[in-house]
């Protein structure tokens, strides 16, 4: 199936709607099975079905698991730009406004939606999370952006309404020091 799926690439290396469908399925199964095992280790703890020297590392895989799902909901939703993992909050709002360009220049010609009125839409997105990212004290971090967005008509014009930001930002994990002598 995997060679199948690598032979009808087209020529710019895009996935094709098979391929599309194909890795949809399997996140959707991935996404599946992680609610049935997050279901199970809930009601395990609920009913002390685990010992207690164990219950805290459950306890912890269930969390893992909780914020995996949302990343995981994040990233496969529909209607939305992202970001690949970008150093910095500049470099990824660099990105996020390049990305959000080539997808408005699309949905103009597609969709006939309205750039001047969903660049504005934009500006006013941009500004909030340049200020929430600050806030938050992550502007250094590595990060991923995921814009969700809707396509919206009001008085006659249809452009692209933003709703939500979800930023994954990224800390130091810890410091593995190797010595090559």
């Amino acid at each position: 199936m995997i060679l199948f799926l690598a032979l009808i690439k087209n020529k710019r290396k895009k996935l094709t709607c098979i391929e599309k469908l194909y890795t949809v399925g399997i996140m959707e199964e991935v996404i599946t099975q992680m609610e049935d095992l997050l279901k199970g280790i809930e009601e395990g703890i609920k009913e002390g079905k685990f010992p207690e020297i164990s219950r805290i590392y459950i306890e912890h895989l269930g969390r893992n698991i909780r914020t995996t799902l949302r990343v995981l909901r994040a990233v496969t939703r529909e209607n939305t730009i992202q970001t690949g993992i970008s150093p910095s909050s500049r470099s990824a709002m660099y990105n996020l406004r390049r990305a959000f360009y080539a997808v408005i220049g699309r949905l103009a010609k597609e969709q006939g939606v309205d750039k001047n009125r969903s660049a504005q839409e934009w500006r006013k997105a941009a500004s909030k999370l340049i200020e929430e990212i600050g806030k938050a004290g992550i502007s250094e971090a590595p990060m991923k952006i995921v814009l969700s967005y809707d396509i919206i008509e009001e008085d006659g014009v249809k452009y692209m309404k933003l709703e939500k930001a979800e930023i994954l930002y990224f800390e130091l994990e810890g410091l593995l020091e190797i010595n090559l002598k």
